[in-house]
């Protein structure tokens, strides 16, 4: 894939910086709701059901710190892995969304501006018509009338 103003080539990694913005966004947003849950099952439940990976189980403060790191980094992990999904679904969304503008929505505009242009056209087919018949009859009326007809044609540089 090549980057159309520059010509170089564009890695299928590189973020675009509105991407970016959404990613950092819903990182944080899902962080500090880990970090929420996770000082809320603190509180809530207690240093009792605080597990630690040394075993200590006992309400220290050390177990407490532990219980809570390692709660903090699956939150973080967590975060991090639902803030990637977030980011490439609103991008899944916006590649759907121009193929679907581009396979539907162009061609039916491109439809009806035909149609529009048409029936414009045939309008003013129309309305030329009945200009040049309305003075042919006028003409034809001043003729068999014997009269001169001076009037210019319709659309002529003359009117």
């Amino acid at each position: 894939m090549a980057d159309e103003n520059t010509g170089r080539s564009v890695s299928l990694l590189d973020v675009t910086p509105a991407r970016r913005r959404s990613y950092v966004a819903a990182f944080i947003l899902f962080s500090l709701l880990g970090y929420g849950v996770v000082i809320w099952r603190h509180i809530a439940v207690g240093t009792g059901g605080a597990t630690c990976a040394a075993g200590a189980n006992d309400g220290s403060v050390a177990a407490i710190a532990e219980s809570l790191m390692i709660g903090f980094a699956i939150a973080h992990a967590a975060a991090f892995g639902l803030a990637l999904v977030t980011a490439e679904i609103t991008g899944g969304f916006m590649v759907l969304a121009d193929y679907l503008r581009t396979k539907l929505v162009v061609p039916l505009q491109e439809k009806l501006r035909n149609e529009g242009r048409a029936q414009g056209r045939s309008a003013e087919r129309v309305e030329v018509n009945k200009h040049w018949r309305a003075w042919n009859r006028r003409r034809r009326e001043a003729e068999a009338r014997g009269e001169s007809f001076d009037e210019p044609e319709p659309y002529s540089d003359d009117e």
